[in-house]
């Protein structure tokens, strides 16, 4: 499926500021369910953009504005043709398996997904009987975190943490992924955060449309990596579009700066997705 994308950030400051800087993780992420075509990044007003790989293979853009202004406006057009229609389906060839130092950042606790009893307590039930069937437990973990816990914008912040939302079972997209993501690895089962972007509507996912959204990915020997959307409780599949992946959200926030100067700031975000 080819999707076209617009992705706009803007920051209004109350008065004007001096060197800003903005490090963004807005793609582009190009691998085997998904290949980036055209992608251009632009800013208002006009700033020195250096583009980086971070240590997880994701595409960075650092972004820096040294005169004084009063906002800065990010945008991001992208094509991307999105492949991953089956997501059940195994690949034609075994995945091959996850070298030491994955193993060490998607199986140990993370930031924001510290090891908690009571995520393991909630585990549990559901530990494999095989590594043969690690794909199904991360499908069935899916499906717990979409019924036991409440989408509910506005409740949570991007510093909450797995044991709060153990007490709340309320959050957004990027709450139910880490809960996802802390049930895998509590089973051993390798689990990563992916942001992006998701195609909602009439015959797609229900939920996640308008803004970036997040979901979990869970390493099977059977089918290598695959997303688990709790949000939507399915599969990712060519709907989804891949942004940046990390331990949680702390490694990829899609934008994350500062500034010098006394202003309060004001964010504005919006994101189109649409199927060209």
């Amino acid at each position: 499926m080819r999707v076209t994308l617009r992705h706009l950030t803007r920051l209004e400051y109350d008065s004007d500021v001096v060197e800003s800087v903005m490090d963004v993780r807005l793609g582009p992420r190009s691998d085997e369910d998904q290949r980036w075509g055209r992608f251009e990044l632009r800013t208002s007003p006009v700033a020195a953009v250096r583009r980086y790989a971070d240590a997880f293979g994701n595409i960075g853009h650092l972004i820096t504005v040294a005169a004084p202004h009063g906002h800065l406006e990010i945008t991001t057009v992208g094509e991307i043709e999105t492949t991953l229609s089956d997501p059940f389906a195994r690949p034609r060839t075994p995945p091959l398996p996850l070298d030491p130092g994955d193993l060490a950042d998607y199986l140990q606790p993370s930031a924001l997904i510290p090891r908690d009893e009571g995520l393991a307590a909630l585990a549990f039930p559901y530990r494999p009987a095989s590594a043969d069937c690690e794909f199904e437990v991360a499908a069935a973990l899916m499906h717990l975190v979409h019924t036991e816990f409440q989408y509910r914008p506005d409740v949570t912040t991007v510093a909450t943490t797995v044991p709060e939302l153990l007490a709340t079972r309320t959050g957004v997209c990027q709450d139910l992924a880490h809960v996802l993501v802390g049930l895998c690895r509590a089973l051993r089962i390798p689990a990563r955060y992916m942001s992006g972007y998701i195609v909602t509507g009439a015959d797609g996912p229900k939920l996640g449309g308008g803004h970036s959204h997040a979901w979990a990915e869970a390493w099977s020997p059977t089918h290598g990596w695959r997303g688990f959307d709790p949000t939507n409780d399915l599969l990712a599949s060519e709907h989804h579009v891949k942004m940046a992946v990390g331990r949680d959200y702390r490694d990829v926030p899609p934008t994350q700066g500062t500034f010098r100067g006394a202003a309060d700031e004001r964010l504005a975000v919006e994101v189109i997705t649409r199927v060209a």
